[in-house]
């Protein structure tokens, strides 16, 4: 038995909250007819990043996006 992919999910720099599609429960929704795929967090602004659950208990990982002025100030060093 094959171990299911990584989902990954990135949000805004200024996010703290979300909702996305499980891509897991996506294909058996549509398999089922279904169309209840998605759920939502909640990632304080002061975490990079985070680990969720979705509502049939697969693994999301959420990735916040580096803010701009970090990137700016990195390439004007």
């Amino acid at each position: 038995m094959s171990r299911p992919r990584a989902q990954l999910v990135t949000i805004a720099a200024a996010a703290t909250s979300f909702t996305a599609v499980c891509e897991l429960c996506l294909v058996l929704d549509a398999a089922a007819g279904w169309s209840s795929s998605t759920f939502a967090g909640r990632l304080d602004v002061d975490l990079r990043r985070g680990t969720f659950l979705c509502r049939r208990g697969h693994t999301v990982d959420v990735e916040r996006l580096e803010t701009r002025a970090a990137d700016d100030a990195t390439a004007a060093a």
